[in-house]
């Protein structure tokens, strides 16, 4: 019966294993996607004031919860920091073109 058992959790083990790698690649290129939406927003100024907005309420509504470990909230937070850089990114870089012309 043992065997059996443990044939059944490395087999939920392996099942979870490709899960993750399925939502890792799937995460990935929703990244590269939101990069892309950022780098072309025809106004870089006003996504970063609307993201300023923004930030402080996902913060507060997904950051932090009891319920939640830890690892996932240090994620979470990297991940809006991220963002945060590059739209500020964005925004910084058409200021400065504007005033190059």
């Amino acid at each position: 019966m043992a065997i059996q058992n443990d044939d059944q959790i490395l087999s939920r083990l392996e099942n979870c294993e490709l899960e993750l790698q399925a939502s890792r690649g799937y995460i990935k290129a929703l990244e590269y996607g939101l990069h892309a939406v950022i780098a072309s927003h025809p106004s870089p100024a006003a996504l970063a004031e609307l993201w300023s907005h923004v930030l402080p309420e996902v913060a507060d509504t997904h950051g932090g919860a009891a319920n939640r470990p830890p690892l996932f909230d240090a994620t979470f937070q990297q991940a809006l920091s991220g963002l945060s850089e590059h739209i500020q990114g964005a925004a910084d870089r058409a200021l400065g073109r504007a005033e190059e012309g």
